[in-house]
């Protein structure tokens, strides 16, 4: 009688936990069915989208809820983004911040009005047409070398290789090529054309220079292409735009994408192929703001009326390796537009929208006043105004 009784006692104890099973089980099914479903909707709708961006997610912040940065400096200050820090520069310092604002290096830097370049981990900087050239990663200066001329531009590549634009010498233009160790790896010397920018590959390889001639009659601008392995070779490679184009800045993507904006569209040089990416002088399209220098994509921004006294942004994003094409739309005129990596910010004036790269929100920010700038580094992003920044984390 014993061993029947205690055989139930199992077999009810064995149930009950069938059906806990069960039920976990099910409960599982649910959260996973109703997770799948958002989702769904999340990528096929824009409006679904916005609508749990705003309440599910909660990806609006304000301003009472930032963590900030005090700027109480008597002398100039600057404030960048690199890496993952938010830097402020001044009094000879460079100071660099977390995402929580709090104080992670100090480096001593005599540099008041500062010109740079960020790259992944690297920052290359020194002073607006000074001498004095630094490389910087981390909490150390890796570098400084004294240059011949006046820096005017500086472009480093994501494993820390510096090319540097030189004026005040006997040629219009000088460029000097260092790799990330800082040696002098050549010299490229401009003597009738002025040279607008310069962009390294990511292997390390090439240096590819944008040069304007504006000696005769038309604007002549040219995009030319040195080996670095073997600079004494020259030229490897040269394209000449047609009459007239003036060409702003290039990008190295990857390895053999160079990516060219001129004042009236984007094109691509690969192989020895040019090819135009974008138009920036559309008829009946009212296009504000543009930009090469994002990861692996390039945009536009286009101000379109959306009914009387309204207006709308519509940001288009190229990818340039796969060639797809994202939209976002924010209601309101954009008055500046910030970029990096694959982050844009869109400042509406007292209201700022980040957006990555696939179209999508990252953080929307209201404020009850107007920034003067916006820094964004990897996964961090700073509200600059005149006493203090505020820290986003993206």
């Amino acid at each position: 009688m014993k061993d029947i009784v205690n055989f139930n006692e199992e077999s009810n104890s064995k149930k009950k936990v069938n059906k806990k099973k069960i039920i976990i089980a099910i409960s599982i099914g649910i959260i996973l069915l109703a997770v799948g479903i958002t989702m769904l909707v999340y990528y096929s709708s824009s409006d679904a989208r916005k609508f749990l961006d705003q309440h599910l997610f909660r990806k609006n912040i304000s301003q009472e809820n930032l963590t900030s940065i005090d700027l109480d400096y008597d002398s100039n200050v600057s404030v960048f983004a690199y890496d993952r820090y938010i830097c402020v520069l001044a009094e000879n310092k460079l100071m660099e911040y977390n995402s929580s604002g709090k104080l992670e290096n100090e480096i001593d830097l005599e540099i008041n009005n500062p010109v740079y370049s960020v790259n992944n981990k690297y920052i290359a900087i020194s002073e607006q047409n000074g001498t004095k050239l630094n490389l910087i990663s981390g909490s150390e200066i890796l570098w400084t070398k004294t240059l011949d001329g006046n820096i005017s531009k500086i472009n480093v590549n994501n494993n820390g290789y510096v090319s540097v634009i030189l004026t005040g010498t006997t040629y219009k233009s000088v460029i000097t090529t260092f790799d990330n160790n800082g040696n002098e790896l050549f010299k490229t010397f401009r003597s009738t054309t002025t040279v607008v920018d310069t962009s390294i590959s990511n292997d390390n390889k090439y240096m590819a220079f944008a040069e304007v001639n504006t000696s005769g009659t038309t604007i002549q601008s040219n995009i030319r292409v040195i080996s670095i392995e073997d600079p004494s070779d020259s030229e490897i490679f040269s394209y000449s735009a047609e009459s007239n184009k003036l060409i702003i800045n290039i990008e190295y993507i990857g390895n053999d994408k160079i990516i060219c904006m001129y004042d009236d569209e984007i094109c691509m040089i690969q192989n020895g192929n040019n090819s135009s990416l974008m138009s920036l002088n559309e008829s009946g399209k009212n296009i504000n703001f543009a930009n090469i220098n994002l990861e692996n994509c390039i945009y536009r921004a286009i101000e379109e009326n959306a009914g009387l006294f309204n207006t709308n942004t519509v940001i288009e994003i190229r990818n340039v390796n796969n060639d797809s094409t994202a939209v976002y739309t924010t209601e309101g005129a954009a008055k500046y537009i910030y970029i990096n990596n694959n982050v844009i910010a869109i400042s509406l004036g007292q209201d700022i929208v980040f957006v990555n790269t696939i179209g999508w929100l990252l953080k929307s920010y209201s404020s009850t006043q107007e920034a003067q700038d916006v820094v964004i580094g990897n996964g961090i992003a700073g509200i600059v105004y005149s006493d203090r920044v505020g820290i986003i984390n993206l």
